[in-house]
């Protein structure tokens, strides 16, 4: 994937990573971990915004820069 960043949200659901990034082509990355077992962790999906939660929407735009603020707003539909 060849394109800029715009955000990133990380959060923990108990042990489990939950991570997003958002790109500026509205692509979003979400690597996860599925459960705490072996070969269960670091698994990745390619989403876009109409699928994501607004919580989730609304980290992303809260952690981007001011300069991508507007862009961000633009992607996620907010």
């Amino acid at each position: 994937m060849n394109t800029t960043v715009i955000s990133t949200y990380s959060r923990m659901i108990g042990m489990l990573d939950d991570e997003y990034t958002l790109y500026e082509n509205g692509d979003v990355k979400n690597v996860f971990d599925a459960n705490p077992y072996p070969g269960n962790q670091n698994k990745k999906r390619l989403l876009i915004a109409k699928e994501l939660k607004q919580e989730i929407k609304e980290k992303l735009l809260e952690n981007a820069s001011e300069a991508n603020k507007e862009m961000a707003r633009f992607l996620l539909d907010l």
